[in-house]
């Protein structure tokens, strides 16, 4: 079974600015890809082989022109990176923080992806592969307390992702869910390379697994991933 090369492939990215998405962008480069980043802010960054777009997935005037780039390049695939997270009670979560999880998370996802369906089904017609990997949490499956409200996101954007593989099948889009345990990013207004996070799973150790779906043949599709720290409890949803 011979992987498919990234080289000269384009993948858009989004969340393309530090952590995860970094790395990703990082990664993918490495593999000879041509990738276009998004991201709220992208003042400064440079990557040999990547170019950057401002990209807030929430409106959507800023995704479509996010995609209409990523068309212009002829993108093949995209990563779905961008999330944010909310750890409080059920009684303390408000209007405000709901909106701003759930449109992230949830909306940014639909949004970015439903920007590029029309792109994808004119390269299959072509005779082109595309593909959609989007990047959520192990809690996609499982949920605990005070996790309400990220939770609820993320097995939302599990939903969205099935829906959107049963969907894609008919135009030879082939659909991942890369679902890594605690990683040692800027998450959740942390800072990356605190002690407490030593053990935890690195960035790049997410980023491989884009990868690895990206890369994988032709004929295969890897329907998810799911990744953890050894230290972290083991737990199947």
């Amino acid at each position: 079974m011979s992987e498919q090369t990234l080289t000269g492939r384009t993948v858009a990215v989004t969340g393309a600015s530090k952590g995860i998405g970094r790395a990703v962008v990082q990664a993918l480069t490495g593999q000879g890809a041509r990738v276009l980043g998004g991201a709220r802010d992208v003042t400064g960054l440079t990557e040999p082989g990547a170019e950057f777009l401002p990209l807030d997935v929430t409106d959507p005037a800023s995704v479509q022109a996010f995609a209409a780039r990523a068309r212009e390049l002829g993108a093949g695939a995209l990563v779905n990176n961008a999330g944010v997270g909310s750890f409080v009670p059920v009684q303390d979560i408000t209007p405000e923080e709901y909106r701003r999880v759930m449109d992230t998370n949830v909306l940014g996802t639909i949004l970015t992806t439903g920007a590029l369906i029309e792109h994808f089904q004119a390269r299959h017609a072509q005779g082109l592969g595309s593909q959609v990997v989007n990047v959520t949490s192990d809690v996609s499956g499982r949920t605990f307390a005070n996790g309400a409200l990220y939770t609820a996101s993320k097995f939302a954007q599990r939903a969205v992702t099935h829906a959107l593989a049963y969907e894609g099948q008919s135009y030879g889009l082939r659909v991942t869910e890369i679902r890594p345990g605690m990683v040692d990013t800027y998450f959740g207004d942390t800072q990356q390379g605190e002690a407490y996070k030593a053990a935890w799973l690195r960035p790049e150790d997410v980023a491989q697994a884009v990868v690895y779906a990206l890369s994988a043949p032709a004929h295969l599709r890897v329907d998810e991933v799911l990744l953890h720290p050894t230290v972290q409890e083991v737990a199947y949803p």
